[in-house]
């Protein structure tokens, strides 16, 4: 007999991490392009502190304040292309998540991953709120993802020997 016995956690670690990594993607990605994003001003305020501040002339500020909407601009650029990065991290780690695991465990453990990460993304940097229903709703996801951990693999040349 030749029973593949799998611990979903164990194996799967690279469906989850793509998840996380779809979450990451997604966070730096409303870094880079919302507007109320506080990279902008972080940058803007870092620039003026260290670069326009210092001066002592008048016309040496003036010609120096593109900098710091410039270098702002930048830092949105730059999480863009994290953002970029990450995705393409994402998508080669699912691909070897679904062969590991398969396409039904992978996606389920990557879309629980996501759910999970953009959730606790969104309250550290973005103060959100979550709901209780929020709550409802993962320990679901937990309980689907206990119940998809549970599940035995049998070896399909094993399913042949018996029928025959």
């Amino acid at each position: 007999r030749h029973r593949i016995d799998i611990d979903i956690m164990s194996m799967n670690k690279r469906a989850v991490l793509s998840g996380a990594l779809g979450a990451a993607a997604s966070l730096v990605g409303k870094l880079a392009l919302a507007p109320e994003s506080p990279v902008p001003s972080v940058v803007h305020s870092i620039c003026i502190a260290s670069i326009i501040n210092p001066m002592d002339d008048d016309d040496d500020v003036l010609e120096w304040m593109w900098v710091c909407p410039a270098a702002a601009m930048a830092a949105r650029g730059v999480c863009l292309l994290c953002m970029i990065g990450a995705n393409a991290l994402v998508i080669s780690s699912f691909l070897d998540g679904m062969e590991e695991s398969g396409s039904v465990v992978g996606t389920a453990l990557s879309t629980a991953a996501n759910f999970s990460c953009s959730a606790v993304y969104g309250m550290i940097f973005f103060g959100e709120v979550v709901p209780p229903s929020w709550y409802f709703g993962a320990a679901l996801i937990a309980a689907g993802m206990w119940l998809l951990s549970s599940v035995t693999l049998v070896d399909p040349a094993e399913k042949i020997t018996k029928c025959a």
